[in-house]
This record gives C-alpha cells, structure tokens and sequence, in this order.
C-alpha cells in the first residue's frame, strides 16, 4: 500500500531556471556554455548541495578553474535565489495529495541557505502542506546515493516499500530504487499523476 509520496524540489516542483537567469543577467552564450560544463553540472555544485563548500569557498573554486569568468560566477552565485521558480501546480498538486490521505515529504540536494530563502521569500507555496524532509547540506548527503533515503526513512519512521519517489534524474531515481521504494522520473505533472495513478491500481488487484 503507497501511504507516502516523495518529491525532489527542483525540476518537479519548482523551475531551477538556472539558464534563463544567466540569459537575463546578460551572460553570453559561450559563458552559459562553459559555466554548465564547469560548475552547474560539476562536482563542485555537487559539494555546495552537500553543504561541504560554502558560496564563498564554492565561487573561490570555480574562480580558480575558469578565471575568465569569475565575475559571472560571483554575480550569479549572489542571484541564486532568482533561479527558483514555482510550478504552477505544486500547491494544488501536493494539497490534492494530502486530500486523499497521502503524507507528502521532500528529498531534495540543496544548498541550505537558499532552500531557507526560498521558504521565507514563499518560492515553495507547497511547503506548508508537507510532512517532513531531508535537504542534502543539512546531512551532509546527496541523492541518488541509498544513505540519504535512508535518512528520510529512520527520521519519519517510513518504510521504503510504502513511498513512491519523483525525481527529474536517472540517477536519483535508480538510487530510491535501490532504497527500496518505487519511483519515477518525472516528466511532467500529468505524466507523474499517471503514474502514481497507475502504481496504486496495480497494487491494489
């Protein structure tokens, strides 16, 4: 029996409009290009999610590694919060949810001062709705790896066999897998409802 959905923030709940931020703070092409390469999907965001590197250590670094660029990085990193934007359906979707007797909770790799941001700057209009959560930096672990789902298991005192967990990546979702839950790539509000849709159908027969 699903008793608990589990959602990742960025990218199902929430737009990480990383690019359209870099376009509108007037970063080139070629700069949005190598910063993509060299620090958005780099193990340097990765620790910042962490919570290892702070902003400062996090910008010093990528600094050191594409000194052409430092200013964008530094500009950028003081705009992060610009990139969170909230899906139109994330409240909705997550108080409909709960009508039907779901518990909601996040398992997000986020920085914790921008996640604490986006809650004060109301960003994540879902979050008075939720359960519970795990965010990386504040365990100093990072998804897909088992130990962070775990985490959210001993924390709420969930089993992984009643969660059903949504991520936009691969990875993160064959990482819940491994936990033991069911899970999903997200591809799109309707698509996930589908799919939640059709797991709690299959199990019910």
């Amino acid at each position: 029996m699903i008793k608990n959905i589990v959602f990742d923030i960025g990218n199902v709940l929430v737009d990480f409009a990383w690019k359209a931020t870099m376009e509108e703070l007037g970063f080139d092409k070629e700069c949005i290009d190598t910063l993509d390469k060299g620090f958005i999907n780099n193990d340097l965001w990765d620790e910042m999610d962490r919570g290892v590197l702070s902003f400062n250590e996090v910008v010093k670094l990528a600094t050191d590694k594409m000194p052409a660029y430092g200013k964008e990085i530094r500009l950028f990193v003081d705009n992060l919060i610009l990139t969170i934007r909230p899906f139109d359906y994330s409240e909705n979707w997550v108080k409909d949810l709960k009508s039907k007797g779901f518990n909601v909770y996040l398992c997000t790799n986020y920085p914790d001062s921008t996640f604490e941001e986006s809650v004060n700057r109301g960003l994540f209009p879902f979050y008075p709705y939720i359960d519970g959560k795990i965010v990386s930096s504040r365990v100093h672990l990072l998804k897909p790896s088992v130990e962070i789902f775990n985490a959210l298991f001993d924390k709420y005192n969930l089993k992984a066999g009643e969660c059903v967990f949504f991520d936009d990546k691969q990875r993160n979702v064959n990482g819940a897998i491994k936990a033991g839950m069911n899970a999903f790539v997200f591809e799109g509000y309707e698509k996930a409802c589908k799919d939640l849709q059709g797991l709690v159908e299959s199990l019910n027969k």
